[in-house]
């Protein structure tokens, strides 16, 4: 005979229909799995940015460096960290080449930053669109992470970018 104050046992399978809460993941893990249609909100808003609309490129030349960055930034957020760490952001190869790139299609300056700060927007856009399941102990912590890390990437590309030579140069 049950007690008054006695809590019933419910196993898993005695939920009948019931849903078992979602497992939380990583910043990472949404990214990675999040990547196809991130990239698509991220050109779908550059594609309604006047500012980088100046120059006709396809679809593909506007996003080729983007599933490299993406995946930097995941291995980034992936890294063991020591808290209190400073940045230990790595060479981006691909940050490079698209800073190399963007110098022979003819961009500005002002047009890699405003690129920069679209891919911040988006990646946070889509950490918002997936809070349900966001593992919340991580969010700050890894939200720091993307601003250096997309910092030092723009950094990067920067670099490369002022060092290429522009297309009319080339030929």
């Amino acid at each position: 005979m049950d007690s008054p104050n006695s809590v019933p046992v419910v196993s898993k399978a005695g939920m009948m229909g019931k849903s078992l809460p979602p497992s939380k993941q990583s910043v990472a893990d949404i990214l990675k799995r999040c990547k196809t249609p991130l990239i698509a909100d991220w050109l779908a808003r550059t594609k309604r940015t006047s500012e980088l609309n100046q120059l006709e490129l396809s679809d593909k030349q506007r996003t080729g460096h983007l599933p490299k960055l993406v995946d930097d930034l995941v291995a980034r957020l992936k890294k063991v960290r020591m808290p209190n760490q400073d940045s230990d952001a790595i060479p981006s190869a691909a940050a490079v080449a698209h800073g190399e790139l963007r110098g022979k299609q003819g961009y500005s300056a002002a047009m890699l930053i405003h690129e920069s700060r679209i891919l911040q927007v988006t990646l946070f856009g889509t950490l918002h669109e997936n809070l349900t399941a966001l593992d919340f102990n991580l969010l700050l912590p890894d939200v720091m992470i993307i601003a250096d890390e997309v910092d030092a990437q723009l950094t990067q590309t920067m670099d490369a970018f002022s060092n290429a030579k522009p297309a009319s140069a080339a030929a």
